[in-house]
């Protein structure tokens, strides 16, 4: 399934670096990676948007068909990952 991811240039960077998308919840104290369903969703969360091949897992995510985001818990590979946008912020 693709799905879209937006960040900031500082976050893709960290991104690329580790290898792998899997967002901070630094509140939380723990790790997920909210993903759109639409592109659109994606633009209003940074300046960076990535199409996202994953398919959800039932048992770890939350994923409901209908919804318009999901929440992953564990790491998805860069090369499930595509570039899509980058522009100057601000």
């Amino acid at each position: 399934m693709k799905f879209y991811h937006g960040t900031s240039k500082k976050s893709w960077d960290k991104i690329q670096k580790e290898g792998m998308l899997w967002g901070i919840r630094p509140l939380a104290k723990s790790r997920c990676t909210y993903l759109a369903v639409d592109k659109a969703e994606a633009e209003q969360h940074g300046e960076v948007v990535l199409e996202v091949v994953y398919e959800p897992d039932p048992t770890n995510d939350n994923y409901f068909p209908e919804c318009w985001q999901l929440r992953v818990y564990t790491p998805i590979l860069i090369n499930k990952l595509k570039l899509l946008e980058r522009w100057p912020s601000g």
